[in-house]
């Protein structure tokens, strides 16, 4: 599954629909970018958290699924009129793009059960259930089902790579790294110190000047194909930042075991076994492109950005005054790291 920026994914929808569907995705192209500054509003922090997700989620698809959490968790919250105004928007091209099939119907189930066109959908399945499994164009139950749990399989192995990529994303920033921790933006300070799971920091008096590590530890299920059935797996993702004295972030870490492969199965849908070579060398090669994507969209694209690594090093990026690295963990005993330092660390 491709991810791509939410304007974009505007104007991928806006080329399947009329002129006025176009104009109206431009209008959502401009709302949903990611770029747009926060305005200072006073509100708690698991509210201002369910906002961002609308505004920084790397899929249109995600942002409208955070809009309408926002709207039923929050009716009087302190951005109810933006996110209603964008949810208004962006929801029926949503629906307009999956209505013509019964997989496409059931994805929008999936995303919005309660949403403004999800009787209208259940509707058109039945009307499909109808005309038989025979009939040109229909389906029957089975086949409704199975599009059914496959796009929940979907949306699971989504949510994984999202927040392998949104943690990534997080730090790739030059500004991360230039004040304590404490001052930094709340597009940071929010996720990482107040989200759930919270870090759990020890001080370490053996570092030179002392350092502060503190560490996050996500779990992600999802399924994923194998033979016949599905399987279910886990993403153990380890979120590992190290502050200064002064609380400046001075490394932070992203890795787990087998970070690469259970990527590359969020991407793909298959299983990949235990010591398959070709499934390590893919998940390598996804981590990589992620990690070259967001660094060239972030930092620079530069070619004087791509440095010479070695192993366990196998990309190394490299100005704008970030350093990105992905390692790959050499044996079974050992896990996969992305590792993200500001170059005035080197």
């Amino acid at each position: 599954m491709q991810l791509l920026s939410p304007g974009g994914e505007a104007v991928r929808l806006a080329r399947r629909l009329d002129a006025r569907g176009l104009v109206l995705a431009a209008l959502l192209a401009g709302l949903a970018s990611g770029c747009a500054a926060l305005r200072p509003v006073t509100t708690s922090a698991a509210e201002y958290s369910a906002y961002r997700t609308t505004r920084v989620s790397p899929t249109l698809e995600g942002r409208i699924v955070a809009a309408a959490r926002y709207l039923a968790r929050y009716p009087d919250g302190a951005f109810v009129t933006e996110v209603r105004g964008f949810y208004t928007m962006a929801e029926p091209l949503y629906f307009e793009e999956h209505r013509a099939t019964a997989e496409g119907l059931h994805v929008y189930l999936a995303a919005l059960p309660r949403g403004p066109h999800a009787a209208e959908a259940r509707q058109r399945l039945e009307r499909l259930a109808e005309k038989g499994p025979r009939a040109e164009g229909g389906f029957d139950r089975a086949v409704m089902d199975t599009n059914a749990r496959l796009a929940r399989l979907a949306g699971e192995r989504g949510a994984a790579r999202e927040q392998i990529t949104t943690s990534l994303r997080m730090w790739l920033d030059p500004d991360a790294f230039a004040r304590p921790l404490s001052e930094a933006k709340a597009e940071l300070v929010v996720p990482w110190s107040l989200s759930l799971p919270r870090p759990r920091c020890t001080w370490n008096d053996e570092a030179p000047g002392g350092e502060m590590r503190c560490e996050k530890l996500f779990e992600l299920p999802y399924e994923v194909r194998r033979g016949e059935g599905t399987e279910e797996r886990q993403a153990t993702v380890e979120v590992v930042v190290v502050e200064d004295a002064r609380g400046r972030p001075r490394r932070v870490t992203i890795g787990g075991p087998d970070l690469f492969v259970r990527l590359e199965e969020t991407f793909s849908g298959r299983a990949i076994e235990p010591g398959d070579p070709s499934g390590r060398a893919a998940g390598v090669s996804r981590a990589t492109a992620l990690v070259r994507r967001e660094f060239f969209a972030r930092i620079s694209d530069d070619p004087s950005c791509r440095k010479r690594s070695r192993a366990p090093k196998i990309l190394e990026l490299a100005c704008g005054g970030v350093r990105a690295t992905v390692e790959a963990a050499l044996d079974s005993t050992d896990d996969d790291h992305i590792v993200i330092t500001p170059m005035s660390s080197d």
